[in-house]
């Protein structure tokens, strides 16, 4: 789904889905064109910005967890939890 690996089951609306898939994708991009180090504060940098985007445009409170492995048990909003691959990154992205 819009280039990415959505585990299932995925409880959120297509236009976050959508927003949060690119905006991922759009940061690592940019991490892979400047040659960056995800394990250094590109990867804390990337995160933050995903965060403070959708506190924005979705309303707070966000929380991005992006890596290549963990496990997770969350308590989150209706409608506001995904998790999804994108190459090597595993990500979650919820709204508590």
């Amino acid at each position: 789904m819009w280039g990415a690996q959505v585990r299932l089951p995925c409880d959120m609306g297509d236009d976050v889905l959508r927003d949060a898939i690119e905006s991922v994708r759009e940061e690592l991009n940019n991490l892979e064109a400047t040659q960056g180090d995800w394990e250094g504060p590109a990867g804390s940098e990337i995160v933050e910005r995903i965060k403070r985007k959708f506190d924005s445009k979705w309303s707070p409170s966000w929380h991005v967890v992006i890596g290549r492995s963990y496990g997770s048990f969350v308590t989150h909003e209706t409608r506001q939890f995904v998790s999804f691959k994108i190459n090597d990154k595993a990500v979650m992205l919820y709204k508590v």
